[in-house]
Order: C-alpha cells, then sequence, then structure tokens
C-alpha cells in the first residue's frame, strides 16, 4: 500500500514538473544576430523591429551584430542555435547570393533556417555626382554603350546588391564588360562617387538619399518597378526605356532549422502587426525602404526563387 501511494505521488509530481516545463514563448530574452555593422539598413530594420516586439512579446530583444564572411558569419551562429526561438537571425538577399558566390559555405540556406517573415525591400537608384556632364539615364547609358573601357562603377565587393544591380543593367542592354571599383560598403565610396572619379554607382536608396537630398549626387533612375514614395520625382529606370530591368535587395527574419511551428506563427504574426503600423511604416519610408510582411511559406518559397533568379548571374560575375 505504502509503495503504491509513493508511486502516485511521484506520478502527481513529474506531472506537476511537465506542465510547468511547458512555459509559454518567450520567458526570457530573444536575440536577434545582424550579420552587419551597425548602421545600414538590415541594423536599422532589426532595431525598429525589437523595440515594436518587446511590448507584446513581454521580453527584451537585443541585437548582436556580428558582421563577416558576407554575411554568412553571423548566419552560421543562428544556424547552429538552439532551435528553440531565441536566437534569429535578420537577414538580407547576400542569404540567397552565397550559395554561388561561397564554396565553402557552413550551412545549407535552405535546409539550415525555419524562414519567419520578409520585413523590406531595399529600393536602389542609379546615381551618379552632380559634378557629372550626366543629366539623365539616357546620356549615362550612351557613354556607357559607346566607351566602356572609359566606364568605372562602385560596388561593395563580389556578390553585392550593387555588383549584381550593373552587372544585370549590363546583361540587359548587352553592354560590354565595365570596371568595377569595390569599397567595404556605401559609405567608403560616396566620396569618391561624389568627387565624379566613380562614372556611377547603383546604390540602395536608403544610402543615397541624404547624398541626393544635398545636391552632392544626382538621381537618374530607381531600379523598382514603381517610383518611391518618399522620393515620387525619380523616375523608374523601365520608364526611361530599359525595358525589363528590375532590381531591388530585401531582408527577412529566420529562425533556425527546428523551431517550433507555433514559436514561428507567433513571431511572424508579432512581425506582421508591426510592419503594417503606420508609425512603422512611415520610418521605412524615410529611411528609403518598404515595409514587406510575408507567410512563412511564402518567405520560403521567395528564397529559393532568388537562389535560381541569381545562380547564372553570380557564376558569370568577375
Amino acid at each position: 500500500m505504502k509503495q503504491w501511494i509513493l508511486v502516485s505521488l511521484c506520478a502527481i509530481f513529474f506531472s506537476a514538473f511537465n506542465v510547468n516545463a511547458q512555459t509559454p514563448y518567450p520567458s526570457r530574452p530573444i536575440k536577434i544576430i545582424v550579420p552587419v555593422t551597425p548602421g545600414g539598413p538590415s541594423d536599422l530594420v532589426a532595431r525598429l523591429l525589437a523595440r515594436e516586439l518587446e511590448g507584446p512579446l513581454g521580453k527584451a530583444v537585443v541585437i548582436e551584430n556580428r558582421a563577416g564572411a558576407s554575411q554568412s558569419l553571423g548566419a552560421n551562429v543562428v544556424a547552429k542555435s538552439e532551435p528553440d526561438g531565441y536566437t534569429l537571425l535578420q537577414a538580407a538577399a547576400n542569404m540567397a547570393i552565397n550559395p554561388f558566390l561561397m564554396s565553402d559555405l557552413p550551412f545549407d540556406t535552405v535546409k539550415d533556417f525555419s524562414p519567419i517573415s520578409l520585413t523590406h525591400i531595399t529600393p536602389y537608384v542609379v546615381v551618379v555626382s552632380s559634378q557629372s556632364p550626366f543629366q539623365n539615364l539616357g546620356d549615362l547609358l550612351k557613354f556607357l554603350r559607346e566607351n566602356p573601357a572609359k566606364v568605372s562603377y562602385g560596388s561593395t565587393g563580389p556578390g553585392s546588391p550593387q555588383q549584381l544591380s550593373t552587372l544585370l543593367l549590363a546583361q540587359t542592354l548587352n553592354l560590354g564588360s565595365l570596371t568595377e571599383v569595390a569599397y567595404k560598403g556605401s559609405t567608403a565610396a560616396h566620396p569618391d562617387l561624389v568627387a565624379n572619379r566613380l562614372t556611377f554607382m547603383i546604390d540602395p536608396l536608403a544610402a543615397s538619399a541624404p547624398l541626393i537630398k544635398s545636391g552632392n549626387l544626382r538621381a537618374l533612375a530607381v531600379t523598382t518597378l514603381q517610383r518611391n514614395p518618399a522620393h515620387p520625382d525619380i523616375p523608374t529606370a523601365i520608364e526611361l526605356g530599359v525595358s525589363g530591368y528590375e532590381f531591388s535587395s530585401w531582408g527577412g527574419l529566420f529562425a533556425p532549422a527546428g523551431t517550433p511551428k507555433a514559436v514561428v506563427a507567433q513571431l511572424n504574426s508579432e512581425v506582421r502587426k508591426a510592419l503594417t503600423s503606420d508609425a512603422l511604416r512611415k520610418r521605412f519610408e524615410d529611411m528609403g525602404l518598404v515595409a514587406k510582411h510575408s507567410t512563412p511559406e511564402e518567405f520560403g518559397q521567395f528564397l529559393v526563387s532568388e537562389m535560381n533568379r541569381w545562380k547564372s548571374l553570380v557564376k558569370k560575375a568577375p
């Protein structure tokens, strides 16, 4: 009889323990790893989102910058983290590009992550120095066709959006080879661009906007399908006759593969609420970004489509 009572008490104890162990998510702070240095679009978006998510989630959301290796260093940290929803990745378009750029990528882009949601689209703009003789996109393209050996453009290295957007333009217009000048970031390229030592650059609108506003750079065209709401006076490249040319970068939130679906769904729901708020959308717009939400399934499909889109172009890159 005593043995039966002891067994019953143990069963009750462990049953209570298991109930308590199933603590509702989240029960502690969440970390978002940003695989770039502070100040860029991915970093700013992560910090704005973190601020919006802390209230409804009831826990601190902290940002950790882990830059390096074309953003793969930070991504690898998340890929190898416990899939419990407490370590997330604010990634950019490099996620779709790196598999074809790096032979030693330490993770599988599709298999090692659980997509949560797209967060934003990053529009790009064709810019020249205000000292440049090119007053419009037509002037620049005429020069590119007639003098490819004299052309230099700014990029942020192999596989970067600046490089790919330029290679896509050259491919679309069947241009000759153009001379690339690589920098560590857009801001590092701007002094040479402003001084007219570079022929042109296709740069994130968010990065070039202050220099466009100050009159140091001249915006010739945005590379998106529609004009940017914050800069409605800048025409699209398609409007100006570059048929079929469209380019933008993007950002999105990932968790490690194996993260419980309920956790992914909860995070997706809170990200959706944040991104549809008028205040946050306005902050994004002021930075030259477009807030963009998706379901986890849509984001996963989008990632694969982006990988297919850039595969051949990256392999042709110098």
